[in-house]
């Protein structure tokens, strides 16, 4: 009776370490809920737990000609970019439209008829604080404001910089991001990002944007000047592409195989001499088969009096060529920057941005405006 009473304890402790490990695999893996306008739930509830962070990567109006409750191949779909409030705490809930069914998709003509949310729980822990740690150099990671989801509310200025391959870029994706505004066209309390090459400014409200800058190198800022109400950000940032792997392999297998074709030589040229010390060729065959030399004659009087020369009309167009490639390059890059800044300004007052008066002449970051998959361009 004695033994089993101290076994007991033990194997109370091999369930609740399996019940720990069952539920970090929960936090670092995605999951995905659905659910139907004319059922009686009103709303998608997603708990990560104690210690975790939702983060929603997809929202999206569905239409399933079979009334399914979430989303299957062949449904037709629409995409919502609401910034829902809750993104970065330990659960959400977003509310449901009432009735039998939603908005309507204009690519198929339909009402939506469900409702489909695919979201990420992300530990607490690997979020790095843009105030504690001023280089970054992991191939990606998350940072946010002091007290994330929670309200920074202090004055600080504080700033990190990520630094990755010199053959790699970096996406910066805004998952959260709420900044005290001052009135229309002002921040109170500001975002920065440069890369070298560009710099933006940004506050207010904004969720699921992405950015890719045109280096391996970017430095995010953090200015609060207020007693603020605000959230903050909460930011991941990635590089591409990715850097290769496989490398030692591969210049372990071409050693591999310049060995062994070494090897094969070798073979043959001694399995070629023993041949001929058991067989050597007469002599006279030898004789025989040597090739007769074929004179060649030259003119050594004309070889003498030629000089090679490029002509000038030659060196000219190749010049010209060059330069005309050259300036139509430069004409391309300039219209192809003209468009951007002209698409960028049409699309400017669907959001709050303002930029830095320090950097007046710096251009903004290439965001991603990609309709079809909004959440991982």
């Amino acid at each position: 009776m004695g033994k089993h009473q101290v076994k007991m304890p033990h194997s109370n402790l091999c369930v609740l370490t399996a019940i720990t490990f069952i539920s970090w695999l929960s936090l670092v893996h995605g999951d995905r809920l659905a659910a139907c306008f004319n059922s009686t739930q009103k709303s998608i509830d997603i708990v990560c737990g104690a210690g975790a962070m939702v983060r929603i990567l997809k929202a999206f109006y569905g239409f399933s000609p079979t009334d399914s409750c979430e989303y299957r191949e062949g449904d037709c779909t629409l995409p919502e970019y609401e910034n829902y409030p809750c993104v970065g705490r330990e659960s959400c809930s977003i509310n449901l439209p009432t009735g039998t069914y939603g908005s309507l998709i204009q690519s198929c003509g339909r009402y939506s008829n469900y409702f489909q949310v695919e979201y990420e729980c992300v530990p607490a822990t690997v979020t790095n604080d843009i105030c504690s740690l001023p280089q970054l150099t992991a191939q990606n990671g998350y940072i946010s404001t002091p007290r994330y989801p929670n309200n920074y509310h202090e004055a600080q200025n504080c700033k990190t910089s990520i630094e990755v391959a010199p053959t790699q870029q970096i996406r910066l994706h805004i998952i959260d991001m709420d900044l005290e505004p001052k009135g229309k066209t002002d921040c109170a309390d500001w975002m920065y990002f440069n890369d070298k090459f560009h710099s933006i400014t940004l506050c207010g409200r904004r969720a699921n944007d992405t950015y890719k800058t045109y280096s391996n190198f970017l430095e995010i800022e953090l200015q609060a000047g207020s007693d603020s109400k605000s959230k903050g950000f909460w930011l991941y940032y990635e590089a591409f592409p990715p850097l290769p792997t496989t490398t030692t392999k591969v210049i372990g297998d071409r050693k591999k195989s310049t060995k062994q074709q070494g090897e094969s030589t070798t073979s043959r040229l001694l399995a070629g001499l023993t041949d001929r010390s058991h067989n050597p060729a007469p002599m006279t065959q030898t004789a025989t088969t040597t090739a007769t030399p074929i004179p060649v004659y030259r003119d050594f009087v004309t070889q003498g009096n030629t000089k090679s020369s490029l002509p000038f009309a030659a060196i000219a167009g190749g010049v010209i060529g060059t330069l005309s490639v050259i300036l139509i390059i430069l004409l391309t890059l300039l219209v192809i920057k003209w468009f951007k800044e002209r698409r960028y300004y049409q699309d400017k007052d669907q959001f709050l941005d303002h930029r830095n008066p320090a950097f007046r002449s710096s251009g903004d970051f290439n965001a991603c405006k990609v309709e079809v998959d909004y959440y991982h361009c």
